[in-house]
């Protein structure tokens, strides 16, 4: 299913995370943490958005749920894998190792962490299964615990 030819196209990385649910000892709460899984060879591009909301950069900002401004990201990822809607994708990398995708505006610009919206196969003309398709959309809370909220 997976060749070649489409592993020399898939030449990036990116960090799949998980999500785990835990129950607090003390207080009884459930709690989730995100918990890396692996990483993944795949092809990610920014998804083209029209609108007078939309910059050069293919960023978004919409009027958020509490009154400031959401920042709104959506990429197509290419992968020999369906991608599940319990993921959290984020460390985008290039077939050289450099960052793709960080928060320029936090402490240490760290990687952008996002969600997958919707994920499916896409097939090749004789029927069977090619690559996976994937549409992220960049997550409003860039942290992946408790701590950071």
């Amino acid at each position: 299913m997976f060749n070649s030819y489409m592993s020399s196209i898939m030449n990036m990385t990116a960090e799949v995370w998980v999500q785990q649910n835990f129950q607090n000892k003390d207080t009884g709460a459930i709690s989730r943490e995100w918990v890396y899984e692996k990483t993944i060879s795949c092809k990610v591009e920014p998804i083209k958005s029209g609108g007078a909301s939309t910059r050069g950069d293919n960023k978004q900002f919409d009027k958020g749920q509490y009154g400031g401004y959401a920042e709104k990201l959506q990429l197509r990822v290419k992968a020999p894998e369906l991608f599940s809607k319990r993921w959290r994708i984020n460390d985008i990398r290039t077939s050289d190792g450099k960052q793709v995708f960080v928060e320029l505006d936090r402490y240490g610009q760290p990687d952008s962490i996002f969600e997958v919206f919707s994920s499916h196969p896409v097939l090749d003309p004789f029927g069977k299964i090619s690559y996976f398709e994937a549409v992220l959309q960049r997550v409003p809370v860039q942290a992946n615990d408790n701590s950071e909220h």
